[in-house]
């Protein structure tokens, strides 16, 4: 399976467009090897993916440009809303783990299929941040632009941090028992659907079931997750297709923990403001102490940041559903914002993550 033919499959996910770059220079021919490989396999590296550019432009299937070439194609052939995505798997490792990126002007966002659809990677870029870099300018050398959330520098599921570390999914609870789905592996098949308003589309990733096994009951699971062209919101609906009791009931605690930065090294989280809304206003002003407020039938729960002129929410429009916020602490940085709600057989609990400039 060649590595470039990945690339040309994300064609399916973004209107029959898709890119690959390929960098050309002696590098790849130095004698004394390069990039952590020796000479021998970076010649047949080199030499392949040249041929095999140059069969897919013979027959047809490639157009070869230079990268003002390129910018010219992408202004004309994008529009501004459209988003990049792709449905990645893994073909080096043989893990066939499943990653699914998406980016347009309102944010990127990386949904892992090995954590049963968590979100591992969240950058907002609704706040449309001026970040200078170089001499001069507060950023020497740190060109990244801020995340909320992100798995690998802030640990996401798997941490030291007991759980806290930066991810968006949800637990599934009963009679005492908890069960993250982060710890379901699963599969997504991607799909287009028009919006309602007939402009855009909806990119819309569904989950393969997940079963949830307690000591008393086992449910089965379904996650689908849509990303609507221009809304700046992902909406993450779980729907209860069985239950080996169907009189029983489970209790969804669908959250957001994050923080913002570039690094694995905390920034400082005083300026935060926490709030829960709806028929009354709970704020919590961020001061490392842990604090937590809810609010039955919320109507939004959400952090404003100062500091990356951010406001990140969720919201959800079932009433019977408590919104949350927590505050973290010196030694787990974050913020959490989240919603609980007990649901039955064939129900269905949906939430939507905002992502807005402060102002």
């Amino acid at each position: 399976y060649n590595l470039i033919d990945q690339y040309r499959s994300l064609e399916q996910y973004n209107n029959g467009y898709a890119y690959n770059m390929m960098f050309v220079g002696p590098g790849w021919m130095n004698k004394m090897g390069r990039w952590e490989a020796p000479y021998e396999l970076l010649y047949k590296s080199y030499s392949d993916g040249c041929k095999y550019y140059g069969d897919l432009k013979k027959k047809g299937q490639l157009i070869d440009m230079t990268m003002s070439e390129f910018a010219d194609y992408y202004r004309q052939k994008k529009h501004y809303t459209e988003p990049e995505c792709a449905l990645w798997r893994d073909v080096l490792y043989g893990s066939d783990k499943q990653l699914f990126w998406y980016c347009d002007p309102y944010m990127r966002a990386c949904v892992n299929m090995d954590q049963g659809g968590a979100i591992v990677d969240l950058r907002p870029y609704a706040a449309k941040l001026e970040w200078p870099v170089g001499i001069g300018t507060p950023h020497i050398q740190d060109a990244s632009y801020p995340f909320l959330i992100q798995e690998k520098y802030r640990a996401g599921y798997f941490t030291h941090y007991a759980g806290e570390g930066t991810i968006r999914s949800a637990k599934i609870c009963h009679n005492g028992e908890e069960v993250d789905l982060c710890l379901c592996r699963t599969k997504a098949h991607f799909s287009e659907e028009r919006t309602e308003e007939g402009v855009g589309t909806k990119r819309v990733l569904t989950l393969d079931p997940v079963d949830i096994e307690f000591t008393d009951l086992t449910v089965k699971i379904q996650t689908v997750i849509t990303f609507e062209e221009g809304s700046s919101e992902i909406k993450i609906a779980r729907k209860i297709l069985e239950m080996s009791d169907p009189n029983a009931d489970v209790t969804i605690n669908e959250y957001m923990v994050a923080c913002y930065g570039t690094t694995e090294y905390t920034e400082d989280m005083t300026g935060i403001t926490l709030q829960v809304s709806g028929e009354e206003v709970k704020t919590i002003n961020y001061e490392y102490k842990c604090r937590e407020e809810s609010l039955q039938g919320a109507n939004e729960v959400s952090a404003l940041i100062p500091a990356i002129k951010t406001r990140a929410a969720l919201r959800a429009e079932d009433k019977d559903a408590v919104g949350y916020v927590r505050e973290g602490y010196a030694f787990s940085p974050m913020f959490t914002l989240g919603y609980t709600v007990r649901i039955t057989g064939k129900e269905e609990f949906a939430t939507w993550l905002n992502l807005a400039r402060e102002n």
